[in-house]
Order: structure tokens, then C-alpha cells, then sequence
């Protein structure tokens, strides 16, 4: 019976194993083609210059409106979220000797931007430079009358809209307000402010600017508690930020933010009314300075009306080439101080 039994067995394995080659074979095969179906590496995205940095971003984003958003500096606020991600960064006094952003984003997305805090007029004058979506929280009289008579100013006031925003419930209102460029992204699409616009593309360097030294480290003085100083990193060729002798670093990473481009530009400033608040004259020329790469040279800026694009030339009259990177753009009053610290 056992005989019998085996010879069966073996009988079927014979017949079988001819199916299963052919089985394994046809495995083989579509192995095979699924390899030839795979390239080898998959393709970069299609990459473009962004007009803002001089770097390279994807393609998606060409004409794309850029996002200027209103982030707070109180001492509460600290450390900010995403101001690491922004192509351009402007500080501008308000009142009370406190300093405030406006960070402009094309290039990166920024999944936590904030605080996010109240408009101001002259914010708004360098927001339109760029036919951005502002986005703030809030505003003063002034500002909010410019947003009604100027009705091209597309905008994102958090103070009428709880779906763009969130509130961060580990820190105390009104310093816990953040949105992100992707819930921007969506509102704006909704409220049809999304078009294709054209940027006028920043003047990249192809050439050195003549400096007057190599500059280690320099100290902008706002007021007491508002001291930002730049100091420079070879390895990284560029400068880290810091608020009174302390890293300025972001919230997410933890690690203090890197410059490319310096710019000072000092502006007339005054105060107009009981609450402290500024009146900046933006438009007209001025000087200041501009510092990249450990080295430092005067410019003239000049801005011809409240939405024009501010114009930077050197001394001796050329367009001022910005060495490819990041720029924070210091607005100072044209009584502040600076302090350098250069290299012998």
C-alpha cells in the first residue's frame, strides 16, 4: 500500500514540475519587463530661476503670486516659524521700539509661518513690490483704510477667517496666530486671487561690488531690546542672525537662521499719534549699505511711488547685483545705528 502510495506521488510531482518552470519562467519574465518599464533613475522635477533668490525652484512655481506675510518679533513670539524658508525677509519698526517682518515666499513652501500679527501701511508699500497675497492678522486704522482704497491689494485678514489660521494652544494669544503656505495656497485659490503674474527678476551678481572692507560682524540698533546682529560663517558664506546677543533660530529646526544678502536701508521715521505708531516714508532715495559674502559696500535705493519696485545702485551708479541667496532687507530710521566690526 505504501509502494503504491509513493509511486503516485511521484507520478504527479513528474507531471507538475514541467508547469511550475514554465510558471517560474513566466515570473521571470515579467520580472524582467517590469525592470525595462523602470528607468534607472527617476527624473528631477523641471527646475527654473526663482526672481527672488537667483536659485533654482521648480518650474510649477514660475509666475506664481508670491505670499508676503506679517510675522510678529515680540519677545512672546520667539522663536518664529518659517522665516528660514522666506526669499525675502523686510524688519521694520513699529511702535514701541518693536520691530516686526514681512516675509515674502515663492521658492519653498512652509508648512508653519508665525506668528502672525497686524498690518501697517509701510508693510503694505513693500508687500505690493511684488503683486503678492498679504496676509496679516489685524491692522491699524491706517492700514486697513489703505486695503480698502487701494481694492488690487488681495488680502488674508485672520481676523475674519478661522480656516487659514490656527491658534497654537502651548502659547498665550495674541502670540500664537500661524497659518502655512499651503492653507494660504488654498484660500487664495478659493477667493480667486491666484494669476499668473510676472516678477520682475532681482539683478544677480556676475560681477564683485567694490566694497569699502571685509566685514566679520556688524549690530543694528532698533531700540534696547531690539539689537539684531549678523555674524559671518565661512563654511556656510553666509550670515547667522542674532536678537540681543542670541541665535535667532526657527521654532521647527531649532537652528539659528542663515543670510545670504544684507541690505540697510535708512528711511525717514516718525511717530504720529498717542499709541506710538510710525508714519516711514518709503518712497523718494536714500542710502544704505549692502553685505554679502564677508563683505560690505554703500548703495543708494530709490523708490519712485508706494508699489514700485525699490531700485538699489552702487556709488559710482550701477545696478546692485545681489550674489544668489536669501536677502533680509534691515529698514532703519535714518537717525539709527550701526556698528561694524571688520576684519583686519
Amino acid at each position: 500500500m505504501n509502494k503504491k502510495f509513493f509511486t503516485l506521488m511521484l507520478a504527479l510531482l513528474i507531471l507538475w514540475l514541467p508547469g511550475c518552470n514554465k510558471t517560474g519562467r513566466n515570473i521571470e519574465e515579467k520580472n524582467e519587463n517590469l525592470k525595462e518599464q523602470i528607468p534607472e533613475s527617476v527624473a528631477a522635477p523641471p527646475m527654473v530661476k526663482n526672481p527672488l533668490t537667483g536659485l533654482l525652484m521648480e518650474k510649477e512655481r514660475e509666475g506664481r503670486r508670491p505670499f508676503a506675510i506679517m510675522v510678529e518679533n515680540e519677545k512672546s513670539a520667539r522663536p518664529q516659524s518659517g522665516l528660514n524658508k522666506a526669499d525675502v525677509v523686510y524688519e521694520i519698526l513699529t511702535e514701541g521700539g518693536i520691530t516686526r517682518f514681512l516675509a515674502i515666499y515663492l521658492g519653498e513652501d512652509a508648512e508653519e509661518i508665525g506668528p502672525v500679527r497686524s498690518a501697517r501701511p509701510y508693510f503694505i508699500d513693500f508687500a505690493m513690490e511684488y503683486d503678492s497675497v498679504y496676509v496679516h492678522y489685524g491692522g491699524s486704522p491706517q492700514a486697513y483704510s489703505d486695503l480698502k482704497k487701494y481694492g488690487n491689494i488681495d488680502n488674508i485678514d485672520g481676523i475674519y477667517d478661522n480656516v487659514t489660521f490656527w491658534r497654537d494652544k502651548t502659547r498665550r494669544a495674541p502670540h500664537n496666530a500661524y497659518t502655512s503656505t499651503q492653507n494660504i495656497m488654498k484660500t487664495a485659490e478659493k477667493r480667486g486671487y491666484l494669476r499668473t503674474v510676472k516678477l520682475d527678476e532681482r539683478d544677480f551678481a556676475d560681477e564683485e561690488n567694490a566694497t569699502f572692507g571685509a566685514l566679520r560682524e556688524f549690530e543694528l540698533d532698533y531700540s534696547r531690546n531690539y539689537r539684531v546682529k549678523y555674524a559671518y560663517d565661512e563654511e556656510k558664506k553666509s550670515y547667522i542672525r542674532y536678537i540681543n546677543d542670541k541665535p535667532h533660530v526657527d521654532r521647527k529646526t531649532g537652528e539659528p537662521i542663515a543670510v545670504k544678502n544684507v541690505i540697510v536701508q535708512f528711511m525717514d521715521t516718525r511717530v504720529i499719534d498717542s499709541e506710538g505708531r510710525l508714519a516711514i516714508k518709503t518712497t523718494g532715495s536714500g542710502t544704505g549699505y549692502y553685505i554679502s559674502d564677508g563683505n560690505c559696500t554703500y548703495i543708494n535705493w530709490e523708490k519712485a511711488s508706494r508699489f514700485a519696485k525699490t531700485r538699489y545702485t552702487t556709488e559710482d551708479g550701477r545696478e546692485l547685483n545681489l550674489n544668489p541667496g536669501n536677502t533680509w532687507i534691515q529698514i532703519m530710521p535714518s537717525w539709527a545705528q550701526i556698528k561694524f566690526n571688520l576684519i583686519n
